[in-house]
């Protein structure tokens, strides 16, 4: 297998369903939880304000699959993929989606993020970061023969 990173942003739309925030959210966070453990999936989503962080990692069809589904989700405008393409191990072995709390990022840590021109390895940092700090739910690790 292919071990493949697709590493997005994209803004939230929480406005497109009929729910509240915290509806969507655990919407988004039961879906994750559901569908990407079976795949194989592993990475973070995380909220950053009105935007969406995520780091898909997992064999190329799964995150390929995964990701059509998610672009077609209405909570998603104008999607930004930073990195798609094969990687030796992964950034995160577990799934989890969190929301950043900003009064618990450290003091130097920047609040407001140039989306138009970040890295994927600055956008995987501040996913890291946000997970650090505003965890929602995660899953176990994967079996390393799993990789």
């Amino acid at each position: 297998m292919f071990l493949t990173r697709l590493v997005y942003h994209s803004l939230a739309d929480f406005m497109s369903g009929s729910g509240s925030v915290s509806d969507e959210m655990g919407r988004i966070l039961s879906a994750g939880l559901r569908n990407n453990p079976p795949e194989g999936l592993t990475g973070v989503l995380a909220v950053d304000g009105d935007r969406f962080l995520q780091v898909l990692e997992g064999s190329r069809q799964a995150v390929s699959t995964t990701f059509r589904r998610i672009a077609r989700d209405a909570a998603h405008r104008g999607l930004q993929i930073v990195f798609c393409g094969e990687v030796d191990q992964r950034c995160f072995s577990d799934w989890s989606v969190a929301v950043l709390r900003e009064d618990s990022l450290p003091a130097p840590e920047a609040r407001e993020v140039d989306y138009d021109h970040i890295t994927a390895d600055g956008l995987v940092e501040r996913a890291r970061r946000i997970r650090e700090t505003g965890l929602i739910a995660r899953r176990e690790t994967l079996n390393a023969d799993r990789a």
